[in-house]
């Protein structure tokens, strides 16, 4: 009796290779790119135009790109760290005073004081908003000497409908504190009556 051939040893059992689709698919075609909106990106998606900039300028774009990117990620979370900074000392001393409550003239001084950190977190948010703004006007610079293919990748989604999702969470931020602002301060009004 012969014995059967050796084997390699090869993948597990019942597992496909790395890198090919499961049951012994055809591998899946890549998404067909988008078709350019106008002449000038026809022009620049036939021919692939590389950055003019050497490479000690290129390095420098796409460092001072980054930084400017990470700058808008921190200035977005700082935004949202205010409303919920405000929104946890309101629950304070709305609990503070329902636990203890306030003679009137400290509830006024409460009341008054979340008045003013109101005002305070409003100003903020807008503040960073405006770094962001600058921040999105640096990036939106360094990129016009990227390469035509990074410059089509960063224009895909426009400008016009970046700024309306951008200014309506600042909207929603801004409501947000002038609403919770009069809510505690009635509440704070009631309770030291």
């Amino acid at each position: 009796m012969a014995l059967p051939p050796k084997q390699s040893p090869g993948p597990a059992a019942g597992r496909p290779p790395a890198g090919t689709p499961p049951h012994g698919a055809p591998p899946r075609p890549l998404a067909p790119k988008a078709a350019p909106s106008g002449d000038d990106d026809a022009a620049e998606q036939e021919k692939l135009s590389p950055s003019e900039l050497d490479e000690t300028t290129h390095a420098e774009f796409r460092m001072l790109y980054e930084i400017a990117a990470q700058n808008v990620l921190f200035a977005k979370r700082q935004q949202w760290r205010m409303v919920e900074y405000f929104t946890l000392l309101g629950l304070a001393l709305v609990a503070i005073g329902t636990a203890m409550p306030f003679a009137p003239d400290v509830a006024r001084f409460v009341s008054g004081f979340l008045i003013f950190v109101g005002a305070v977190s409003v100003t903020v948010i807008v503040m960073l908003q405006s770094w962001q703004g600058n921040e999105h006007a640096k990036m939106a610079y360094l990129v016009g000497d990227f390469s035509n293919l990074a410059r089509s990748a960063l224009r895909r989604k426009p400008k016009l409908s970046s700024d309306l999702h951008r200014y309506f969470i600042l909207l929603v931020m801004l409501l947000y504190i002038v609403v919770l602002d009069v809510v505690i301060f009635r509440l704070l009004g009631d309770i030291g009556r």
